[in-house]
């Protein structure tokens, strides 16, 4: 079974996607293959058609040029999602056919609402942080003044609305051995759901 573990910026996916590979767990992390897919010579080609060769060095793409080019520009974020995003899921999707023998396989994506992959999992995780505590940890995490990190914050779907729409919700907000029992009690009931299916 494919699972997705999703969550907005500052909540702690990563938290998550560490414990789950210490047990053992698969975790195809769609944010790798998104750097993967940047040196596909369609992807290059294409966003060098659409955004001029000046985004190449030595015959790569610069994230940091691509990076510029798209913050705060929705046109262009446009573009290159759907320039990216089907790259990106032809290699997860190509990652959980190897994976295919596994009870469980999870899929670590921030943007599994936004972009529209929630096709590619049976059950989603949702890694939930209060509002608060999300911009507390952006701001420290990634040396943000407050008002920068609340346009960040802004950007994508709020923690809530994500929680939503889960079929799971992991709150990150406290210890980190609070969110690990919680994760332990997921594991155990979609276990006891794969038995259910057998």
């Amino acid at each position: 079974m494919n699972i997705g573990i999703t969550g907005s910026i500052a909540c702690g996916k990563s938290t998550v996607s560490d414990y789950l590979i210490a047990k053992g767990y698969t975790i195809i992390d769609a944010d790798k293959l998104g750097h993967v897919a940047l040196t596909s010579d369609d992807v290059k080609r294409k966003l060098a058609e659409k955004f001029g060769d000046e985004i190449l060095e030595n015959n790569e793409i610069s994230r940091e040029k691509v990076g510029k080019l798209v913050f705060g520009n929705d046109d262009n974020l446009k573009i290159l999602n759907s320039i990216i995003h089907p790259k990106i899921k032809e290699l997860i999707l190509k990652l959980q056919e190897e994976h295919k023998d596994e009870n469980l396989v999870f899929l670590d994506i921030a943007l599994l609402y936004e972009a529209n992959f929630v096709d590619l999992v049976e059950k989603v995780a949702v890694v939930y942080v209060d509002e608060d505590v999300q911009l507390e940890r952006l701001m420290t995490r990634n040396s943000l003044p407050k008002e920068e990190a609340i346009k960040r914050i802004e950007s994508q779907m709020s923690p809530r609305e994500k929680a939503a729409l889960g079929d799971f919700v992991i709150n990150n907000s406290y210890s980190k051995e609070d969110t690990f029992q919680q994760i332990d009690e997921i594991l155990e009931k979609l276990k006891r759901g794969d038995k259910q299916n057998d």
